[in-house]
């Protein structure tokens, strides 16, 4: 294999111009000089690339085999160009973000994560989603670089939280559950039905309400409680990105709150080690995260389900 990048390169722009003599002038070279990295490279695959019979050169059916694969070899140059530049100037290489799983489709992370694929290109993001005991986890043993995840206590030292946000909660029923018939029940009225509820939030969150009914289940996903609501087993709070999850949203109700009084809203913390590194591509996606969430916590408080 004695061919080279230059005579790929002097493929592709005889192929784009149309000639040799426009593909010199592209290139800043002698005509002569063209034609010369041509033939070489025929002699170096075998075939011959150029019909020269025309009098403009055409491509022949294994010139044009021979450009797709030369296109394929140039575009991986370029991204391995753009990984050493990344890497000397100091960028990661790859970064871990562990998400709960109920945050995954919440506009703002999907916002900050749009723009990194514009803002680092050839930046490898490794994206892990699961449960906020998890997402600490995953944290704490090096699995992941940074974590969002819904307020926790933090028993361990190597651990540092940062506050994004608040997420409202809203009251959901099915449509056709007799709770759907109240426009603003009462803590009596919901006393009476069965209470969906995660489980482990309850018992970590210092402040955080019992449950509200003596009929309760306990779940560790919101994505789940929504998914029994739908099907009548019970009423629950969610965030309200939840209640607009498409597979939900035309089967749920939220139902008016000003009976029941103040409604805790969910705080959202970014976590990370004290004694992680925080290279270019981890200090923009905290600050993203910060700035997002800071300008969308008013329009996401403002959404509403269609009537019923």
């Amino acid at each position: 294999m004695n061919w080279t990048l230059e005579q790929l390169q002097t493929l592709r722009c005889v192929a784009e111009t149309g000639s040799f003599s426009a593909a010199a002038r592209r290139l800043g070279r002698a005509q002569s000089a063209v034609s010369t990295a041509i033939a070489n490279l025929e002699l170096d695959l075998g075939c011959e690339l150029f019909d020269r019979g025309p009098r403009t050169p055409v491509l022949t059916p294994a010139g044009e085999a021979m450009l797709h694969e030369a296109n394929s070899v140039l575009v991986q140059c370029q991204r391995l160009e753009a990984r050493a530049r990344t890497l000397s100037q100091g960028l990661e290489a790859s970064l871990t973000l562990a998400i709960d799983e109920a945050l995954v489709e919440m506009p703002p992370v999907m916002a900050v994560l749009e723009k990194m694929a514009v803002q680092y290109p050839t930046l490898t993001l490794n994206l892990l989603n699961g449960a906020q005991d998890e997402v600490a986890r995953w944290v704490e043993q090096h699995q992941a670089n940074l974590g969002i995840l819904f307020y926790q206590p933090l028993g361990v030292m190597a651990l540092e939280r940062e506050a994004l946000g608040r997420l409202e909660q809203v009251l959901i029923v099915a449509r056709d559950h007799p709770l759907a018939q109240l426009e603003s029940p009462t803590h009596s009225d919901l006393a009476d039905h069965r209470q969906l509820m995660i489980g482990q939030r309850q018992q970590l969150e210092p402040g955080h309400e019992g449950p509200r009914s003596q009929r309760f289940w306990q779940l560790n996903s919101f994505y789940a409680m929504a998914e029994l609501t739908t099907r009548g087993l019970g009423w629950a709070q969610v965030p309200r990105h939840i209640a607009h999850y498409p597979p939900f949203q035309q089967r749920l109700k939220i139902l008016d709150l000003s009976a029941l009084g103040a409604t805790a809203d969910i705080d959202i913390e970014l976590i990370s080690r004290r004694d992680s590194p925080r290279g270019p591509a981890a200090s923009w996606l905290r600050q993203s995260l910060r700035d997002t969430f800071h300008n969308s916590h008013a329009a996401i408080a403002n959404q509403n389900l269609p009537p019923a």
